[in-house]
């Protein structure tokens, strides 16, 4: 004769749910988190290239008053108005200065008293903007140094012969 026992099922469920949500949850807001980092990288290299783009022909703007800004600050102001789709403008860190024929940056690049130099025609330039990423959630950021990650993007090129 077989005995059927009656299993109990209730609470299965939600000890399951209990073990599996966390993992679920890590993996939902680690593709929100690393998505939006990705998508401000692409931002930032999209507006540096922009800002580059007008530095190698010797472009300028005209500011805000009409009257024309200087080069430098024309490409500062390119970038910051193209990363401003996703960053805060201010929170750029954006250098600009020459380098060698050997592409090497020079030692003091990052120097904070050193103005932008948009270089001369026929020189060789590089543009570099950084963004120091937060991450949203805790517990990936735990994985970096401060929860936080350098984003650097930068673009180097040969100012075209123009008239200064």
């Amino acid at each position: 004769m077989l005995i059927r026992r009656a299993h109990n099922h209730k609470g299965t469920t939600v000890v399951e749910l209990a073990l599996v949500l966390p993992f679920f949850l890590l993996l939902i807001f680690g593709i929100i988190d690393f998505g939006w980092y990705f998508f401000i990288e692409h931002t930032l290299q999209y507006a540096t290239r922009e800002g580059t783009r007008l530095a190698l022909v010797g472009g300028s703007l005209q500011g805000k008053d009409g009257n024309p800004m200087t080069r430098e600050d024309s490409i500062i102001s390119t970038i910051k108005e193209n990363a401003s789709l996703a960053v805060n403008p201010s929170s750029l860190s954006i250098y600009i200065f020459p380098i060698g024929d050997d592409y090497k940056d020079p030692g003091n690049w990052q120097d904070p008293n050193s103005k932008p130099d948009a270089g001369s025609p026929g020189q060789y330039m590089r543009v570099k903007t950084q963004y120091t990423y937060k991450f949203l959630t805790p517990l990936i950021g735990a994985l970096f140094t401060g929860g936080t990650i350098l984003i650097e993007a930068q673009g180097t090129y040969r100012n075209e012969l123009f008239d200064t």
